[in-house]
């Protein structure tokens, strides 16, 4: 009976002690997942800063003023309405699908 009270006393104060611990290791565990967090969105901002520019720099390549800026660079013209086009595909283009040379 004697070992009753002191045991008791024990065990709430390991209780407590438990308690506290699990409390600061959740608050660090918080912040540690708190500041991932925060480095993700950074990330993700970042990288759609990049893909942003990376469309920009799509839509330049893509765009009509600098193929023709290009094709007059290269000396090339459109053809005139007496002139015929002929397009070389090469051999590979005559060999049926599936044809192993």
């Amino acid at each position: 009976m004697r070992l009753r009270a002191p045991l008791a006393a024990f065990s709430a104060i390991l209780l407590l002690l438990t308690g506290m611990f699990l409390a600061v290791h959740r608050g660090a565990r918080g912040r540690e997942v708190a500041s991932r967090i925060i480095e993700f969105k950074v990330r993700q901002a970042a990288a759609e800063v990049r893909e942003n520019e990376l469309r920009r720099e799509l839509e330049e390549l893509r765009s009509r003023a600098r193929i023709i800026r290009a094709a007059e660079r290269l000396g090339l013209r459109l053809p005139g309405e007496d002139e015929l086009v002929i397009i070389d595909l090469g051999s590979a283009a005559s060999e049926p699908p599936g044809a192993s040379p």
